[in-house]
């Protein structure tokens, strides 16, 4: 544990802010494709799976950079690390936006990825560095909450700008606020205390982080954390729309307000957890055991998805949305239990199970929508029943290889 010696509010904007913004650039470039979908397609002349495949090269250089980022935070610390990194999303951004092929597409997407790749383990870093461990539940919610607000900006703000401008101007302004942020967090985030940063040799870096992901501690919480937030990511980037559309029968404006919910849930509940699990804290609730509770909550919300129940479609997805932020819990859980000059190196790893744990996702649910076998509602119903079952399974594994001691009790976790 090392919080600064700074007052709150110097550490809120020096320590704070700064990775912050790098977060919300990070969401709003995530889902900026969506809004921009069509102009780009047009003019580029781009079918679906085209448009596709450039649009998770984001997702491809993001997950590869996971390891190799984690090694350079414990070492270079955050703000050194992500500032270096954000001005590869700006350069990628810039070539996005003059893109006159796919391959340009692809080039300047995949930068992009490589270069936010950071912006969520480096404000994790900086947070566990800076705030009392008990306090990093509340730290990270506020900061994910940064990130709900850029996938907002990027859906009904986006298309009120392409009403006035192309979106190559709408790409060109991002590159602009990215190098802001870069320069931002290079100039005005504050750096760890020397003791905070490792110094070590890579190889024993990597022996240090390989001794801890190959208990059974950290794969408990990593698989919990892996499925469960790689269903919530799957399914808010994709797959929530296609359920709106193709099971509950609503059209696209209908399918743009349930997505808009999603995101605004998701805005609110990630400050919201945050908030919930420091009170509990407080009142000896360990964040592991929170986290166990919001996972239970959220896989038992995906039943009624499941069976196609006739509710109010918008009211269960916000539910979703508002539910799923508690899947994050499993990086704080896991932090509260390592040394500070660990902490990049193992949020960065579970960051690749949950990105990879996306992924897999993301395309076995494409596959089984493209089952020949029964409707189409009752496919995306099978799809939900097999993520639910390894929900479920991941959950049991996480609560009985705990001790009689799970909710409450002296630990931080």
């Amino acid at each position: 544990m090392n919080p600064s010696r700074d007052s709150i509010g110097a550490r809120i904007l020096r320590c704070f802010l700064p990775f912050a913004a790098g977060y919300f650039l990070s969401y709003a470039f995530r889902a900026v494709n969506a809004a921009i979908a069509p102009e780009v397609s047009s003019e580029l002349g781009l079918d679906s799976a085209a448009f596709g495949a450039m649009t998770s090269m984001y997702f491809v250089t993001f997950a590869l950079a996971q390891i190799p980022l984690g090694i350079a935070l414990d070492r270079w610390g955050p703000r050194r690390t992500e500032a270096g990194l954000l001005l590869s999303a700006a350069v990628g951004a810039v070539i996005f936006s003059r893109a006159g092929s796919f391959s340009e597409l692809v080039v300047g997407r995949a930068l992009i990825g490589l270069g936010v790749s950071a912006c969520l383990m480096a404000a994790f870093k900086a947070n566990a560095t800076w705030w009392d461990t008990r306090r990093l539940p509340l730290a990270n919610g506020l900061l994910m909450g940064f990130g709900g607000i850029g996938a907002a900006s990027a859906t009904a703000p986006v298309e009120w700008l392409l009403a006035s401008v192309d979106w190559r101007d709408v790409i060109a302004l991002l590159a602009a606020a990215t190098g802001v942020v870069a320069t931002a967090i290079w100039f005005g985030a504050k750096d760890a205390p020397h003791a905070a940063r490792n110094a070590v040799s890579l190889s024993q870096q990597f022996r240090e982080v390989g001794s801890f992901a190959l208990t059974r501690e950290f794969w408990k919480i990593a698989a919990l954390t892996g499925i469960t937030h790689g269903t919530y990511l799957a399914y808010q980037t994709l797959w929530a729309g296609a359920w709106m559309r193709d099971v509950a029968a609503l059209d696209r404006p209908s399918v743009a307000v349930g997505l808009a919910l999603v995101t605004g849930a998701m805005a609110i509940g990630y400050p919201a957890l945050g908030a919930l699990a420091d009170w509990l804290g407080r009142r000896g609730v360990r964040t592991s055991g929170t986290f166990a509770a919001y996972s239970a909550a959220f896989i038992l919300l995906q039943l009624p998805i499941a069976f196609g129940w006739d509710a109010p479609p918008h009211a269960m997805w916000a539910i979703f949305g508002f539910l799923g932020c508690g899947t994050v819990l499993g990086y704080a859980a896991l932090t509260q239990l390592l040394p500070i000059e660990l902490a990049g190196r193992i949020n960065a790893t579970v960051n690749l199970v949950v990105f990879l744990a996306a992924f897999a996702i993301q395309w076995g649910v494409g596959a089984v929508l493209t089952l020949d076998h029964g409707s189409l509602a009752d496919r995306h119903s099978l799809a939900l029943y097999v993520l639910i079952g390894l929900q479920a399974v991941a959950w049991l594994c996480f609560i009985f290889g705990r001790s009689s001691g799970f909710f409450r009790g002296n630990s931080a976790t």
